[in-house]
């Protein structure tokens, strides 16, 4: 079993909750989350790096000075690689750089990537935390009472929360997902993860990454 301290709408701990880690698996699989951790990282890229072969480059394709007679070494285009202002031997081309990550990998490396949060003790419960309106400054005193003002944050919500969104927006470094839209890779990157009271229910039960 592993315990998670809950804090209230102020920061302060109330209580613990524990939960049988076993709906995560039974260890974190480290290679499978490398490779998932990995293949998002692949899939983030623009893969726009260009350059200009022989060809792309404008230009006369006049020899610069005879083959013989000349007493220097023989040349041909003006635009070869090893002149300046030529073109690029081999250079980048756009691509793209997509691997397609197979649903059961990708579930395996987010229940992973949890239990290894949870083990860690880096994933806490916020119960009665609720916005009628935009309030930045009521989030961060929460989060300042409960010491999670440092360092990256994943605040993990049940469903859609367009206040909750917009209060944590202006705060550096985290991020508001509903668990359905949980990953592998965010879940790794942030180093804390604060869920609702909600949230932590659905999460347990084994919603995470399951798109509503």
């Amino acid at each position: 079993m592993i315990e998670v301290q809950v804090y209230d709408a102020n920061g302060k701990a109330t209580e613990k909750l524990s939960f049988d880690e076993s709906v995560f698996g039974d260890k974190v699989k480290t290679r499978t989350l490398r490779e998932v951790i990995i293949a998002y990282e692949a899939n983030r890229r623009q893969g726009t790096a260009n350059t200009l072969n022989l060809g792309d480059v404008q230009g006369s394709n006049k020899k610069p000075w005879r083959q013989k007679g000349t007493g220097r070494a023989r040349t041909g285009q003006k635009h070869a690689p090893h002149r300046v202002k030529g073109s690029v031997a081999h250079g980048p081309h756009p691509r793209s750089y997509r691997v397609r990550i197979p649903a059961k990998m990708r579930k395996l490396a987010l229940h992973s990537a949890l239990l290894a949060k949870f083990k860690a003790g880096d994933v806490a419960v916020v119960d009665g935390l609720s916005f009628d309106k935009p309030k930045t400054s009521k989030l961060t005193k929460m989060l300042r009472g409960a010491g999670f003002d440092h360092g990256s944050l994943l605040l993990g919500v049940d469903k859609e929360d367009r206040n909750f969104y917009l209060s944590a927006r202006n705060i550096p470094r985290s991020l508001v997902r509903p668990v359905a839209q949980f990953n592998a890779f965010e879940v790794s990157r942030q180093r804390r993860l604060l869920l609702t009271r909600e949230a932590f229910n659905a999460l347990t039960s084994g919603d995470a990454g399951k798109e509503k």
